[in-house]
């Protein structure tokens, strides 16, 4: 056993923040907002549309123009 106290020092606690230009839906808006994009996922599928996924995030000279 070792004869030091345990430590019982509190980790430090990260502040939640939302990154600039981003929002956070809590249940009451999302919950709508979920219905509403199914239905529409659903429209779209009806006339052959086929779902596809990409980064929420892009580099800047992209956004920019600068690519080539």
């Amino acid at each position: 056993m070792s004869d030091q106290p345990p430590n019982t020092a509190k980790p430090t606690l990260i502040e939640p923040r939302t990154l600039k230009g981003f929002r956070d839906y809590p249940p009451a808006l999302m919950m709508p907002r979920e219905r509403l994009l199914e239905t529409a996922r659903r429209v779209y599928r009806s006339y052959g549309f086929a779902p596809i996924d990409t980064p929420a995030l892009e580099y800047a000279e992209i956004l920019l123009g600068k690519g080539g």
